[in-house]
C-alpha cells in the first residue's frame, strides 16, 4: 500500500479508540491504503465452502483485485474484505468453484475427491470431528474449513493484494437466523498467525453445527469442551445466542462484532422455532455485548427482485413484507426498529453488504445477475481510513459508528457529515455525541461526491426517473435529495419493563410498527439546493449547510440520500419515504437496450432483478447524538468509554504498547 500524503483528519473518538486498541504482538502494518477519508469493503459473502458458487479464493480476487479478472469478469477493488460464510458444514472442497459459475478449469469438487492432495499449498488429509456424511456427502464441519482452508487462503492473498482480509463467519444463530460474527484475534494474514478463536466460536454456538468433538490435542484430547448442543431453537436457542455473545464480550471484546443480517427475511421471532429478530433481541445483544453487538446489517441479494417481489431474497412473509429501497424495514422506516433502539441512545448502527452468493441464470463472470452482486461491485460498506489500517481498523470503525453504506455507488469515499455548537470549533460526526446547551444553534455540514460512473452495464436511461420526466443513465449516479431524520433520546428501557419486548408481526403489518413516534424527516434537502462543483475526473462535489436548534431532550440526527424524487409513482410515498420495492416491477422497461433477462407481465418488461437494483439507489449514514449539559451521558457514550477503558486496561496489563507509541498518544485517548 502506498503512504497517501493528504492529512485525514479523524474525530476525537474514532483516534481514542484506534490509538488504544490492542494488536497482535508481531502484527506487520500496512499504510494507509489510499488518500481518501473512508475505505470500501464487504464483510458477508459466500463460497462453495457452504452454499456459495465459487472458491474461497476466487471471491477475494474479484472483491479486491483491481481490473479484469484472468477468466474474464471486473474485478471491484474493495480496500478491505471479509469471509463471511455460514457456518455448520460443507460438502464441497472450496478451492474449487461450482460448475455453475461457469469457470474455466473449475468443476464442482467434493472433499471425498481431493482428500490428501495437496492444491493451491494446502493438503487436507481427513475430515475431522464427528463423521458427517459418506462418499460425495461427506462434509467438512465450518470450525475446520475456516482454520485449515478458508484461513490458508487469506494468507496466501494478503500476499498477493497488499489488502487487509478477515476471517469471519455468517453466524446461523440458535432461535434466530443470521449473524454476521468476525474474531481477529490471533489473525494475522501477513505469513503467520491463526483463525482458531474464529473457528471455536463457530463450534461452541453456530446451531448448524452439530459436531460433538471438534479439534483434539496431540494426546487425542478434545481442546474445545462444554458445548451445549442441544439449546438451538425458540427461546433456548436465544439464551445460547446470548450466550454467545457474552462469550465474544468476555473474551474479545475489541477484536470481534456480531451484527445480525437480514433480520426481517424470515419474520418475526417464534419462540418455538428458530426465526427472526424482534427489538428485544436487539436489545439483549447490546446488553450483553455493549462492545460488540453495536449493529444492524441490510439484507444483501440486491438483484432478486421479480414481479412478485424477492428483493434481499424477502418473499411477503417477511416483517414488512419486502424491502425499500433495497433495505429491511427495520432501516427504511422512520420511526422504526432502528429509530427504536437510537431512541434509547444505545450504540446500534447500520451496516450493508452484498451477500454474495451467486448470479442466479448467469455465471460469475457475466456482468448481468437476477440474484446476487459480487462484493464490491453494488453495496460498499465504508469505514474510517487510517496510517497502519488492518483488521483491527475495521472492527475500531464499524464500533464507532464513524461508517456509512452505500448502494450502487450514489456516493464516494469522501463523505463529510458533522455537526457542532453554534460557538464551538470542536466538530462531532458519525457515532459521536455532541454536547450543547438548550437553546443553542446547531451548525450542521454535510459534503459529498457523487461519482461519474458505477458499475452498472446498462447506459439507458432510468425507467423509474422516466416516469417523472427524468433522464438519467442507470450507469452514471445522480443524487436526488438528502432526508435528514432526527429523533428523541429517552433513555434504555430495562428488560422486563414495559415497550422492552414488542409484539411483531410477519408481511406488511410488520411495516404498521412504530418504535419511535418522535421520529421524523426533519428537513429534506434537495441537491438543486446544495453547492455543487464539477470535478475533473467527471465526478460531482456537492455541499450544504443547514441549523437545528437543542432542546432540553437529547436526540439524533441521521442522514440518508436517494436518487428518486418525492412522491414516485411505484417508488416513493409523499415524504419520500421508499414504497415496498415490488412495486417497482410495476413500472415498465421500454428502452430497446432494457436487457431480455427482465420479468414480464403480458409480454412487457418490467423493472425487475439487476435493472432494478440500479434504479432505486440509497445510501445510509449513521446517526449523530445531541445531548444537553444538563442530561446524563447516553449508552452510546458509556459503552464508547468501556472500549476505551478495556483498551487501556490490555495496555496497562501487559506494561507497553503493541503498536510501539502508547507514551503521550495512549494517555491522550485514556484522558478524552
Amino acid at each position: 500500500m502506498v503512504r497517501s500524503t493528504k492529512t485525514i483528519l479523524l474525530t476525537a473518538a474514532s483516534v481514542s479508540l484506534a490509538l488504544s486498541q490492542a494488536a497482535e504482538a508481531n502484527e506487520q502494518f500496512g499504510q494507509k491504503t489510499r488518500g481518501n477519508p473512508y475505505v470500501a469493503g464487504d464483510m458477508h459473502n459466500h463460497n462453495t465452502c457452504t452454499d456459495g458458487s465459487v472458491a474461497a479464493g476466487y471471491s477475494i480476487d474479484r472483491a479486491v483485485g483491481k481490473g479484469t479478472a484472468a477468466a474474464g469478469g471486473t474485478n471491484f477493488d474493495l480496500d478491505w474484505f471479509t469471509l463471511g460464510n455460514h457456518g455448520g458444514s460443507g460438502n464441497r472442497d472450496c478451492r474449487f468453484s461450482d460448475t455453475s459459475a461457469n469457470i474455466p478449469g473449475d468443476t464442482t469438487t467434493t472433499w471425498s475427491k481431493t482428500l490428501g492432495k495437496t492444491i493451491d499449498g494446502i493438503t487436507i488429509s481427513s475430515l475431522k470431528g464427528t463423521p458427517n456424511g459418506t462418499g460425495d456427502s461427506a462434509a467438512m464441519w465450518r470450525w475446520q474449513s475456516i482454520k485449515e482452508i478458508e484461513y490458508p487462503v487469506i494468507v496466501n492473498r494478503t500476499s498477493m493484494y497488499n489488502k487487509v482480509l478477515v476471517e469471519g463467519l455468517e453466524w446461523i444463530v440458535p432461535g434466530h437466523e443470521h449473524t454476521d460474527v468476525a474474531v481477529i484475534a490471533g489473525q494475522n494474514p501477513r505469513g503467520y498467525g491463526n483463525a482458531d478463536k474464529m473457528a471455536e466460536f463457530e463450534f461452541r454456538f453456530d446451531r448448524a453445527d452439530t459436531d460433538a468433538i471438534g479439534p483434539l490435542d496431540a494426546k487425542n484430547n478434545q481442546v474445545w469442551t462444554g458445548k451445549d448442543n442441544v439449546n438451538n431453537s425458540g427461546t433456548a436457542g436465544h439464551g445460547k445466542s446470548v450466550a454467545g455473545i457474552q462469550w465474544l464480550q468476555a473474551n474479545y471484546p475489541l477484536t470481534s462484532y456480531a451484527v445480525p443480517t437480514h433480520t426481517e427475511r424470515q419474520g418475526p421471532f417464534n419462540p418455538s422455532s428458530s426465526a427472526g429478530y424482534n427489538i428485544e433481541h436487539f436489545r439483549d445483544f447490546n446488553n450483553a455485548g455493549p462492545t460488540v453487538a453495536f449493529g444492524i446489517e441490510s439484507p444483501g441479494h440486491m438483484a432478486q427482485g421479480g414481479t412478485s417481489g424477492g428483493s434481499g431474497s424477502y418473499g411477503s412473509g417477511a416483517v414488512g413484507g419486502g424491502t425499500y429501497g433495497m433495505a429491511g424495514i427495520y432501516t427504511a422506516k422512520v420511526g422504526g426498529l432502528w429509530d427504536g433502539l437510537l431512541g434509547e441512545g444505545r450504540n446500534m448502527f447500520v451496516y450493508v453488504s452484498s451477500d454474495w452468493h451467486n448470479r442466479g441464470a448467469f455465471g460469475a463472470r457475466d456482468a448481468a445477475t437476477t440474484s446476487d452482486f459480487i462484493p464490491g461491485e453494488y453495496t460498499k460498506l465504508y469505514v474510517p481510513n487510517a496510517d497502519h489500517f488492518r483488521a483491527q481498523s475495521i472492527i475500531d470503525g464499524m464500533r464507532s459508528g464513524n461508517s456509512y453504506s452505500v448502494n450502487a455507488d450514489i456516493i464516494g469515499p469522501d463523505l463529510m457529515f458533522r455537526a457542532k455548537g453554534e460557538w464551538d470549533f470542536d466538530w462531532k460526526t458519525m457515532g459521536e455525541t455532541l454536547v450543547v446547551h438548550p437553546g443553542e444553534k446547531i451548525v450542521l455540514e454535510m459534503q459529498m461526491t457523487i461519482p461519474a460512473k458505477n458499475n452498472s452495464p446498462y447506459s439507458f436511461n432510468n425507467p423509474l426517473l422516466a416516469q417523472v420526466g427524468i433522464k438519467q443513465p442507470l450507469n452514471k449516479p445522480s443524487l436526488d435529495h438528502v432526508d435528514l431524520i432526527t429523533g428523541d433520546i429517552t433513555g434504555p428501557i430495562a428488560p422486563g419493563a414495559p415497550g422492552y419486548a414488542v409484539a411483531n408481526a410477519a408481511g406488511t403489518a410488520g411495516a404498521a410498527i412504530v418504535y419511535n413516534p418522535s421520529a421524523k424527516i426533519a428537513k429534506q434537502i434537495s441537491a438543486t439546493k446544495m453547492q455543487s462543483e464539477k470535478l475533473r475526473d467527471g465526478s460531482t462535489r456537492l455541499r450544504f449547510t443547514t441549523t437545528f436548534t437543542a432542546s432540553k431532550t437529547p436526540f439524533y440526527i441521521r442522514a440518508r440520500g436517494t436518487n428518486i424524487p418525492v412522491a414516485t409513482p411505484n417508488v416513493t410515498d409523499s415524504a419520500g419515504n421508499p414504497l415496498l420495492d415490488v412495486n417497482n416491477a410495476s413500472v415498465n422497461c421500454t428502452d430497446a437496450a432494457c436487457p431480455a433477462h427482465l420479468a414480464t407481465v403480458n409480454g412487457v418488461k418490467k423493472v425487475t432483478y439487476d435493472v432494478q437494483a440500479y434504479s432505486n439507489v440509497w445510501f445510509y449514514g449513521n446517526p449523530i447524538f445531541v445531548r444537553p449539559f444538563t442530561a446524563p451521558e447516553l449508552l452510546v457514550e458509556k459503552n464508547a468509554h468501556l472500549a476505551r477503558k478495556l483498551a487501556f486496561e490490555h495496555h496497562h496489563w501487559d506494561g507497553w504498547d503493541h503498536w510501539g507509541y502508547w507514551g503521550h498518544w495512549g494517555q491522550w485517548a485514556w484522558n478524552r
